[in-house]
């Protein structure tokens, strides 16, 4: 989700056709929600993919399909809207590139995707439970498991929090046509 609303925004500021995606009349509401929309479609599909790759070599067993399809849906929203804004804002491929390894890799990592937050000391527990991206993670975990390391229902509210403030953010984006109208 994150790669594809940025590479969409960052090759259309390159090759100068944004203006093309900008000229239609179409709101800045319309606009946020087709590129978030095509984020979340490619995310959802690649996972899908990939889970059905990763069946055929493990026994896959879902404990919570609601949860499921909530978490797919909420993460590659809020990813999506990451990667338009990041999009936005660069003015080069190194600059996403940045965003890529310097932010969105380091809050993947520190998630308690390949270890239990719960076995973390203080301060780093807490300073993982700050993390948007624990809460993906751990409602994933529950889907497939059973199982979760912090309180779903905080993390469905910080899922949708942070994906309605990051929604308006690049609606506010695309209102000012920060850096697309120059």
């Amino acid at each position: 989700s994150f790669a594809n609303t940025t590479s969409t925004m960052m090759i259309g500021k390159v090759q100068g056709c944004i203006v093309d995606l900008l000229m239609p009349p179409l709101s800045a509401s319309e606009l946020t929600f087709a590129f978030a929309m095509g984020g979340v479609s490619r995310g959802v599909m690649v996972a899908v993919v990939t889970l059905a790759a990763m069946s055929v070599f493990v026994p896959l067993a879902v404990h919570s399909y609601v949860a499921l399809i909530f978490y797919a849906l909420a993460a590659s929203m809020m990813l999506s809207l990451m990667g338009l804004i990041t999009g936005i804002w660069a003015d080069k491929f190194d600059s996403m590139a940045a965003v890529t390894n310097f932010v969105i890799m380091p809050l993947a990592f520190l998630s308690g995707t390949f270890y239990s937050v719960e076995r973390l000391p203080e301060p780093w527990l807490t300073v993982s439970q700050l993390n948007p991206f624990f809460y993906m993670i751990d409602g994933f975990r529950y889907a497939f498991i059973g199982h979760a390391d912090g309180s779903l229902l905080v993390g469905v509210s910080i899922l949708l929090a942070s994906n309605g403030l990051l929604w308006i953010i690049v609606h506010r984006m695309l209102v000012n046509g920060y850096k697309l109208k120059e």
